[in-house]
């Protein structure tokens, strides 16, 4: 199920602006949110997740989309994270921008690797963690999502030590 939703996703917003709904997204709460729904996975991995917010953080953009966003980045985080590992994640707000910062201590992408993580169904390592299951279609269609609400998103990786990634939110994000 999980993979017809995302392939009808990618489908759905392949260059259609016009399904983009702009209202206001409170982005503490989408990450809430999406902590409580892989709540199971990271009790069962014993992983130590550490949100930090000075502060309420709302943008202008479309919440279902943002929620896709956030939802395949953390889940990301949790399942690359090792057993008793640590994800942190850091809203703050740097200039006009609201930045949200994902970074986990897990498996790591190799360098060569982290063009071609955006490439639908690809999966860096595959081989090599047969027991971490997945299509390679979350982070193309963060990409593309991310391109279409013009997000800015960039990803930082290093083998045995982990994985960054960090949205830039316009701060007022009525360009849409």
């Amino acid at each position: 199920n999980m993979l017809v939703d995302q392939l009808l996703l990618m489908a759905r917003f392949e260059n259609q602006k016009k399904n983009i709904i702009t209202e206001s997204v409170y982005l503490n709460a989408v990450i809430l949110d999406v902590l409580k729904l892989n709540s199971e996975k990271i009790k069962t991995r014993n992983i130590a997740i550490k949100f930090d917010a000075q502060e309420d953080y709302y943008i202008q953009s479309d919440n279902f989309l943002v929620i896709t966003i956030l939802r395949n980045i953390i889940s990301n985080a949790i399942k690359y994270t090792n057993k008793e590992g640590e994800v942190n994640i850091l809203l703050s707000k740097e200039s006009e921008k609201i930045i949200c910062k994902i970074s986990d201590n897990g498996i790591g992408i190799e360098k060569h690797d982290l063009e071609a993580i955006f490439n639908p169904f690809f999966r860096s390592n595959s081989t090599d963690h047969p027991e971490i299951k997945g299509t390679g279609l979350g982070l193309s269609i963060v990409k593309r999502i991310t391109e279409l609400l013009h997000i800015k998103f960039k990803i930082d990786s290093q083998i045995g030590v982990g994985t960054t990634v960090v949205l830039s939110f316009n701060d007022n994000m009525k360009s849409l």
